[in-house]
C-alpha cells in the first residue's frame, strides 16, 4: 500500500485504505470539514489519482481517435475533459488532460494508470507516442469551495476566474508544478500537480490563509450531493457516457473515434435507456451499492452510492435510473424495504 507524499502536510489525519493507497479518511472532524467544503475553503489530497504524460509528434492525434473530444488544435496552456470508450460506446475512463508545450499530462482515476496505457498499447502501430507513468513522482491536490478563489488571489496574486475551466495558470514546463483551474460544485477551484516538496510548502501557505484540509469521508459526502460520478462507481463498462451526464466531453462533429458510430446513434436517435440520478433514501442504515431499485415489480434501476450529510436523518444516493422513471418526483422502492425512495435531479442537468 502506498502513502501519499503530502502525508506530512497537515497533521492529525486518521489514515485509511483508498484504491490502495493510505490517504486521510478525516482530520477529526468529517462533519466540520463538509461545512468547510460548502462555505470556505478546503484542501483535498488527490496524490492517488493517476498522472500519465503523453508526448511525441502524433501523441495529440492519437488522443484525438481514441476519446470523445477533440484533441486536434488544442494549445498549449489549454484543457479539456474526454471519455476513452470502447468499441460499445461504453465507458472505459474519464480523464483531464493539460497540455505543454509538446506535452499532455493527463489525470486518471486511481486505476487508470494501469488500465488506460494497457488499452492504448493495442492501437499503436507506427504513431510516435511515448506514455510516462508519473504517477509515484509527482503529488497532487485540490483547492475547493465557494472561497477558494478569494483565497488563491491574496495567496498567489492570481485571478483564478482568469481562465477557462481546466485551462493552466502558469508555465509548468518552467516552474515545475501543474496549476489548473478545476471548477467544483459551482465554484473556481486549483488543482496542483508537481514535486512532494513544492506542493508541501504550497499547502502551508493556503493553510495559513484558511483553508482547511478535507479526508475522503467529507468529500464523497460533498461528491454524491453534487452527482459527481466516480470511476468503479457511477463509471465503468456497464454505461454510457450519455447515460452518466458526460455530454460536455463529447464532440459531436470530430470525426471517428473508438465507440463514435454507438454514441452518435444513442443521441441522434434517443435511445439513451437510463440515467444517473439522484436519490433522497429513507431514513435508517444506508443501502449497499448495487441495491435494485422498483417500481411495483418490475426493475426500475440500480443504487450506486449512498452517503449520509451531516445533520440530515435522511441519506441521499445516486443511482442509474430507466427511462420510464426517471422524472425527478417519481417515488420508487429499494429492494426488500417499502419505503419510498423519491428521483431528485443532479445539480446542472
Amino acid at each position: 500500500m502506498t502513502k501519499s507524499p503530502l502525508a506530512t502536510a497537515a497533521p492529525g489525519a486518521a489514515w485509511a485504505e483508498y484504491a490502495d493507497w493510505e490517504l486521510p479518511a478525516h482530520y477529526g472532524d468529517p462533519e466540520a470539514e463538509y461545512r468547510a467544503g460548502r462555505q470556505g475553503a478546503v484542501l483535498r489530497d488527490t496524490s492517488h489519482w493517476s498522472r500519465l504524460r503523453f508526448s511525441g509528434r502524433d501523441h495529440l492525434d492519437f488522443l484525438h481517435r481514441m476519446t470523445t473530444n477533440h484533441f486536434q488544435g488544442l494549445a498549449p496552456g489549454a484543457g479539456l475533459e474526454a471519455v476513452f470508450t470502447d468499441n460499445r460506446g461504453r465507458i472505459l475512463e474519464l480523464g483531464t488532460f493539460y497540455r505543454a508545450g509538446e506535452q499532455t499530462l493527463a489525470v486518471l482515476s486511481p486505476s487508470g494508470r494501469e488500465k488506460i496505457p494497457a488499452w492504448l498499447d493495442r492501437y499503436i502501430f507506427a504513431e510516435k507516442i511515448t506514455t510516462q507513468d508519473l504517477t509515484l513522482e509527482l503529488a497532487m491536490f485540490e483547492v475547493f469551495g465557494p472561497q477558494a478563489a478569494a483565497l488563491f488571489a491574496q495567496v498567489l496574486g492570481q485571478d483564478l476566474t482568469s481562465v477557462a475551466d481546466h485551462h493552466l495558470l502558469n508555465d509548468p514546463l518552467t516552474e515545475g508544478v501543474w496549476l489548473a483551474r478545476l471548477d467544483r460544485f459551482g465554484h473556481a477551484g486549483l488543482r496542483a500537480i508537481g514535486p512532494a516538496a513544492k506542493l508541501i510548502e504550497l499547502w502551508g501557505r493556503l493553510a495559513a490563509a484558511g483553508a482547511l484540509p478535507l479526508g475522503e469521508e467529507a468529500w464523497e459526502m460533498l461528491r454524491v450531493e453534487a452527482g459527481l460520478p466516480m470511476q468503479g462507481q457511477e463509471l465503468g463498462e456497464e454505461h454510457n457516457p450519455w447515460e452518466a451526464n458526460l455530454g460536455r466531453t463529447i464532440h459531436m462533429n470530430k470525426g471517428c473515434y473508438i465507440g463514435q458510430e454507438v454514441i452518435a446513434r444513442l443521441d441522434t436517435y434517443d435511445k439513451v435507456k437510463q440515467r444517473l440520478m439522484g436519490l433522497e433514501l429513507p431514513e435508517g442504515p444506508l443501502p449497499p451499492a448495487g441495491t435494485v431499485l422498483r417500481a411495483g415489480t418490475a426493475e426500475a434501476g440500480r443504487l450506486t452510492s449512498a452517503v449520509r450529510i451531516s445533520g440530515q436523518p435522511r441519506g441521499i444516493g445516486l443511482a442509474y435510473v430507466r427511462r420510464d422513471h426517471w422524472q425527478p418526483g417519481t417515488l420508487l422502492q429499494l429492494e426488500g424495504n417499502p419505503q419510498p425512495v423519491c428521483v431528485v435531479p443532479l445539480p446542472g442537468t
